[in-house]
């Protein structure tokens, strides 16, 4: 059977490889996406180059003064037309291709990481659900031994029919639990079949360990991004200054002209433009809005690191949480190991009954399903932390 792992450590060369999880569209729209964002670069970063223009005419004149038509007159030119210096214009058009590349990369693998998230959390929660299942049947076992019991204490007079209706109610509740539960379960495999073609048993994860709160902070995927933000608003800032600064343009133009009377005419030009704005009533207004989104973005990161330091903590709480809760279900598992060796003791010797020791036996099961759910709680804890950190771009 073909086996997939999903690695603790990601970075660009594993999500290569990890992106082989998802269904052929969707991996082949990841693909298209990087492609598209590929492309704009190419383009963005070339955009202060100039344009060689092609422009042809074909014309008669008409004299209406002398009612007499006038020459039949052809032209073909071409013109090409550089800027060559723009106070550090050019320069920023050209770094603002780059800075756009990298936020666009940014964003292309945190939606990468947000898939491979979704898959899994759904695997842990198939997980989850399959050994709730399993529990919940010795939850029913239980449940019909106390049906057994009060039916018999009933019928022997010593319960009322209360009881024995409480009893019954409550097997009937765990029933509908059961089947509550199996249809989650189809429902998260379902939800992981949009996401790949591949089944829950073929798709291998490792356990996460703990990120240290200072790696979750400089690696974290959405301050990696919302920090390229602010390099891109800052060259913006820093290109449209230049734009009221002068500019030296080279402009250049040959021309052919035929004309029936006339000889051919070719003629070429080349001319070098000086211009800088002198007016501009909106100008101040322009530079202060760009130049305050820089200082806005820069207080948003500030802000979003607030945030997770606190989510960070948070996170941390409730994955403590989840360990004293191991802490008790081991207790609870000892001290039923107890009283199992006890009542198989006792029960050898004919002074307690079989189904006190299957109630206890089945109790027992029940706790330590309760150990491995809680581990599975636990790990959808770390999900937060390691897929929200490191992308190596």
């Amino acid at each position: 059977m073909r086996r997939v792992v999903i690695l603790p450590f990601l970075c660009s060369l594993m999500f290569a490889n990890e992106l082989d999880l998802l269904q052929e569209d969707k991996k082949e729209l990841r693909k298209i996406d990087k492609e598209i964002i590929e492309k704009k670069y190419e383009s963005s970063k070339d955009e202060w180059i100039g344009k060689i223009n092609l422009n042809s005419s074909l014309g008669k004149d008409h004299d209406f003064t002398h009612d007499k038509t006038g020459d039949m007159s052809r032209s073909l030119g071409l013109s090409f037309s550089q800027s060559i210096f723009e106070s550090g214009g050019i320069e920023y058009s050209i770094e603002y291709a780059r800075k756009q590349l990298k936020s666009d990369l940014i964003a292309w693998e945190n939606q990468n990481i947000a898939l491979i998230q979704a898959i899994y959390e759904t695997l842990l929660a198939i997980k989850k659900l399959k050994l709730q299942i399993e529990q919940s049947d010795y939850s029913l076992k239980n449940k019909d031994i106390e049906l057994i019991l009060k039916r018999i204490q009933y019928e022997a007079g010593r319960v009322d029919i209360t009881e024995l209706n409480n009893a019954i109610m409550s097997k009937n509740n765990q029933q509908k639990e059961n089947i509550s539960l199996k249809n989650s379960l189809k429902e998260k495999e379902y939800e992981l079949s949009k996401y790949t073609s591949l089944k829950s048993n073929q798709i291998e994860i490792i356990d996460f360990e703990v990120v240290d709160k200072e790696k979750f902070l400089k690696d974290n995927l959405n301050i990696r991004y919302e920090n390229s933000r602010v390099e891109l608003l800052d060259t913006s800032y820093k290109q449209l200054k230049s734009t009221y600064l002068p500019k030296v343009t080279l402009n250049t133009n040959a021309n052919y002209r035929n004309n029936q009377n006339e000889d051919d005419r070719q003629t070429g030009a080349v001319t070098l433009n000086m211009s800088m704005p002198i007016f501009d009533i909106t100008k101040d207004s322009k530079i202060e809005k760009s130049k305050l989104e820089v200082l806005k973005q820069k207080v948003n990161v500030k802000d979003m690191q607030n945030e997770l330091e606190y989510e960070y903590e948070q996170i941390l709480t409730q994955i403590n949480s989840y360990d004293e809760y191991e802490k008790t279900i081991s207790e609870n598992l000892k001290l039923y190991e107890d009283l199992i060796t006890a009542n198989q003791s006792s029960n050898a010797a004919g002074m307690s009954a079989d189904y006190d020791l299957e109630i206890l036996q089945n109790t027992q099961k029940i706790n330590q399903y309760d150990l491995q759910i809680n581990d599975i709680n636990r790990k959808l804890q770390y999900t937060k932390l390691y897929f929200k950190t490191k992308a190596n771009i």
